[in-house]
């Protein structure tokens, strides 16, 4: 029993020893599987690699650091995301059915796009397993950079054909061991054939189509590089199929690799670009030729103005052959100097070459030859830049033009100088008179007219040969008298100007009174005559008073002027109260303003009405009359400007333009009122004018203006002084259908004879018979003979200067016409006379009186 209890006793402990062991060993087994997962789960956060795990449900179990760094969310807001929510929408379809996967099945990989923060996009390769009955492994593994890589890749590669394609690049590769030549699709299109033909893949599809003549050197050429493993450059001409013929150029190098090595090149179309060296190399030759034909001398160097280029006229004027000129420097072929200085002078080249502009030599430049000649040059030098503006060079032009400066010196010599007496002309007077005046001291400096008194004789007896040499003598005469720096000139005619420098007044008028007496003791001597000659001196003080050229010419003209009146050979000091010379000043002043005026259109049209008075239903016609607005904008009446306009020859010029005016530019408007007939006045200069009748012929021509409605007026004094031409002038004018009247009719002297030689329509009685003709007795009994021997001539009569109403019975009674005067009616400007015209006739209108003077005022 004992023994039964021991055993049993035996047995219990070695169960609970086994028991025991049994639950050691459980808890060491859970020991070691806690470490395990401890370990993974340490591995898990620590992994590079993002891993998740996710439940059947869709809900996330756990997810390590890398996971969500690269999603870039924590943890808080992954448990509110799906795996779906975290794909890029486009790639949402790529995912996979999760109910479809089996534990140890095969996993599922994909590249998948992530939404990444603040919208941005990541690249991954997603890894999804099932591990455990409803729970899933996620590991996301980051390939952005891959991605970044590969599409760059894709970009150069698409950068890279875009280049080959857009130059024309084709692409060959030809395998030795194999003798395979492969061409891509450019390849073929440049050689003008087709994929798949007899030749292909063998070197006769490149051959069959090379020029014959290139295809011994490009044979040799490929040769060489594969026997030397090296590089392949060569150019040859291609026939293609279509007949083109064409210019490639192909580039290879040798690959060395598995049996014999491959050649990859490339070719490319060099037709154009062989064209332009062709036509650069014409064009070349043509300039060669070109420059080597010029007149101009050229010579051309480096930028170290080492000579490259020399034409054969340089060559000639160097006395350089361009053999020998090539390699040197420029400044040991072309040695320059000036008129002056004799030294050598520094080449135009050199200063193109140093500041890269154009450089000109100045005038009075010389060349002095290799063979000793010495030329006058003109030249100028440029710099040849390349295109970034670097100067890779120049190129000097020159001329020899000795022989045209010596003729420029020579028109040059007589620009200045008059011809005839070796004296300086007016226009360089003048020009040395202006310097003067713009340099003068005040104090000093007189300015001298001198006119010879007795040329005319001379030159109307002995003829102008006589008078040319007497101009000459009186030249060299005054010449002798005048100092050393004085300049002395022939303005024209027999007037001399004489410019003295730094001379007093008093200085002056000594050596013009020795001037004259030289003039005085002259004898001019022609054929068998002897002739006395004079002369009178005019002195005006270049003064701050005398501001231009003109003044001073002027002052000094009107001191010669009153010389000569005081009875010739004397010397005349202008001074400004001397009332004859001041009135002469005036005048001079006013025509050279009248030539201004003219040309600035200052001359006014003012018209006068003349009114019948014997028979009221005649027509009645106005007097075109003149004004002259100066600068200053004031109306001049004739009296200031017509006697200067007369004395110095511009009254043609004003004639002219007033029947310009008239005829031709109010042409049109003048024809628009047939009632309105008008007087012009002609002077007796134009008619002296041979040019005047074709003039006046071709206006009244080209007028629209009838001539029946046109009167032309000249007076009394000019046809007794000018009977034939003035017969002639007014013959035509009546030939053509105009009127004539004879104005001023009985101030000179008067004739009633010439009347029957000289028809006219009209007759003007002098005014000054008509203002006292209520008072005097003798002027009415003149009036009324006037009159009566006009009728009985048939021509009408108009009666100047009625200023007063009264008048107008006691002409009426006389039997006079026309009337004309203040009583009618004063000048009125033309323009305004046409506006009142156009305008409805307005009954009792008074008389207009607004304007101006008459005519003769």
């Amino acid at each position: 029993m004992s023994l039964l209890l021991i055993g049993a006793a035996m047995i219990s402990g070695v169960l609970l020893g086994l028991m025991g062991f049994s639950w050691l060993l459980k808890k060491r087994h859970g020991q070691r599987m806690a470490a395990l997962e401890h370990r993974s789960r340490l591995l898990v956060e620590q992994a590079a690699t993002g891993m998740a795990f996710l439940d059947s449900s869709g809900k996330w179990v756990h997810a390590n650091p890398s996971f969500l760094s690269f999603l870039g969310i924590d943890r808080s807001r992954l448990k509110g995301r799906s795996l779906v929510s975290l794909v890029y929408p486009d790639d949402m379809p790529c995912l996979p059915d999760l109910s479809r996967f089996n534990i140890g099945g095969q996993p599922f990989v994909e590249e998948l796009r992530f939404a990444g923060p603040e919208g941005s996009i990541r690249w991954a390769r997603l890894t999804l397993s099932l591990i455990e009955p409803q729970l899933y492994l996620i590991q996301i593994d980051p390939i952005q950079a891959t991605k970044d890589a590969e599409k760059a890749l894709q970009e150069n590669r698409r950068r890279l054909e875009l280049a080959v394609t857009a130059g024309g690049v084709g692409i060959w590769q030809y395998h030795l061991g194999r003798d395979e030549l492969l061409w891509d699709d450019k390849m073929y299109e440049l050689y003008g054939v087709t994929p798949g033909g007899e030749t292909e893949g063998t070197l006769a599809m490149w051959s069959d189509r090379v020029h014959p003549d290139d295809l011994p050197a490009a044979n040799e050429a490929l040769a060489k590089a594969i026997d030397e493993q090296g590089e392949l450059d060569i150019g040859f001409r291609v026939f293609r199929p279509d007949g083109e013929r064409c210019f490639i150029r192909a580039k290879a190098v040798y690959l060395p690799g598995d049996g014999d090595g491959m050649v990859l090149g490339t070719n490319w179309d060099i037709t154009a670009e062989q064209a332009m060296q062709a036509s650069l190399a014409r064009e070349k030759e043509q300039l060669r030729v070109t420059l080597s034909s010029i007149a101009d001398a050229v010579i051309a160097t480096d930028h170290n103005g080492i000579i490259t280029f020399m034409n054969p006229i340089a060559e000639s004027l160097t006395g350089w052959r361009e053999k020998e000129a090539c390699g040197q420097h420029v400044d040991s072929v072309l040695v320059l100097s000036t008129e002056e200085r004799r030294g050598p002078k520094i080449s135009p080249v050199s200063v193109a070459l140093n500041g890269g502009d154009v450089c000109f030599l100045r005038e009075g430049s010389f060349l002095l030859s290799r063979d000793g000649s010495r030329y006058e040059i003109q030249d100028s030098a440029a710099p040849l830049k390349d295109n970034a503006g670097v100067v890779t060079g120049a190129v000097m032009v020159f001329r020899d033009v000795t022989t045209r400066r010596a003729m420029q010196k020579k028109l040059r010599y007589h620009a200045t100088h008059d011809s005839l007496t070796g004296l300086t002309n007016r226009r360089e007077f003048e020009n040395i008179l202006q310097l003067t005046l713009d340099e003068r001291e005040k104090e000093q400096g007189m300015l001298c007219f001198i006119d010879l008194d007795r040329f005319k004789v001379v030159n109307d007896t002995a003829g102008h040969v006589a008078g040319d040499a007497l101009l000459r003598e009186c030249a060299r005469v005054i010449a002798r008298q005048i100092r050393d720096g004085d300049v002395l000139a022939r303005l024209g005619g027999d007037e001399f100007g004489l410019l003295l420098r730094g001379c007093p007044a008093d200085q002056a008028v000594q050596i013009a009174e020795r001037l004259i007496q030289a003039l005085d003791e002259m004898r001019f001597a022609w054929k068998d005559s002897l002739y006395d000659i004079g002369g009178s001196v005019g002195l005006v003080q270049l003064d701050e008073n005398v501001a231009t050229v003109e003044e001073a010419m002027s002052r000094a003209d009107v001191a010669c002027y009153a010389a000569k009146h005081r009875g010739r050979g004397q010397v005349s000091v202008y001074t400004p109260d001397d009332s004859e010379a001041s009135r002469r000043h005036v005048e001079l002043q006013m025509a050279a303003g009248l030539r201004e005026s003219l040309e600035a259109n200052r001359l006014l049209l003012f018209a006068q009405e003349i009114r019948p008075i014997a028979n009221p239903d005649c027509p009645g016609h106005y007097e075109i009359l003149l004004r002259l607005r100066d600068r200053n904008g004031d109306i001049l009446n004739p009296g200031a400007f017509i006697p200067a306009a007369e004395r110095y020859q511009m009254m043609p010029h004003i004639d002219r333009w007033v029947l310009t005016q008239l005829l031709v530019k109010l042409g049109e408007q003048l024809l628009a009122y047939p009632k309105l007939n008008l007087a012009i006045n002609l002077s007796a200069t134009s008619l002296d004018d041979p040019s005047f009748i074709p003039f006046l012929d071709e206006l009244l021509a080209a007028t629209p203006v009838p001539p029946q409605r046109l009167t032309f007026e000249i007076t009394e004094t000019t046809v007794v002084n000018q009977l034939s031409t003035a017969s002639e002038v007014l013959s035509r004018l009546r030939e053509q259908g105009c009127k004539v009247a004879l104005d001023d009719f009985g101030s000179g002297f008067s004739s009633f004879n010439y009347l029957k030689h000289f028809p006219v329509d009209f007759i003007k009685i002098d005014g000054s018979f008509v203002r006292n003709l209520m008072f005097s007795s003798v002027d009415h009994t003149i009036v009324e003979s006037i009159n009566e021997v006009a009728h009985r001539l048939g021509v009408k009569t108009v009666a100047e200067y009625v200023e007063d109403d009264a008048l107008i019975p006691v002409l009426q009674k006389a039997g006079v016409d026309y009337v004309q005067g203040y009583a009618i009616g004063r000048p009125q400007p033309l323009d305004y006379l046409l506006e009142q015209l156009s305008k409805p006739a307005q009954p009792d209108q008074p008389k207009n009186r607004a304007m101006a003077s008459p005519r003769s005022s």
